[in-house]
């Protein structure tokens, strides 16, 4: 509707229109019909809108989207619990470890003292 608006209004600004052109393309040469063609264009174009709601399209795409969020944002939670877990298990095996290497030394001195005890008597 809004393309056939600019249509007439750029036929009625240029020199080039002919009344036939106007009458092929409107059905008639005289600008009152145009306007009164465009008129009931206009009010055929509201008839089929008239059940249609402009926000039902983009509110499903939005609560679509919202959804979509929702479960991007768990599985995220999911992940990160995930990389603690793991996170908390590596930084407590590498504690096992230092006590591990820490026992080790102190046997490895006691060892060496011993040694050198015998070596001395």
């Amino acid at each position: 509707m809004l393309q056939a608006r600019e249509d007439v209004i750029h036929m009625l600004k240029t020199e080039k229109t002919k009344p036939e052109v106007l009458e092929a393309h409107y059905g008639s040469a005289a600008p009152e019909s145009v306007l009164r063609v465009l008129h009931r264009d206009a009010i055929l174009a509201q008839e089929k809108s008239i059940g249609e709601d402009v926000y039902e399209k983009p509110i499903s795409e939005l609560d679509r989207l919202e959804e979509k969020q929702k479960e991007t944002y768990r599985r995220m939670l999911e992940q990160l619990l995930l990389a603690e877990k793991c996170h908390r298990r590596t930084v407590y095996e590498l504690e096992n470890e230092k006590h591990k290497h820490t026992d080790y030394m102190n046997k490895s001195d006691d060892f060496t003292n011993l040694l050198e005890q015998e070596r001395e008597r």
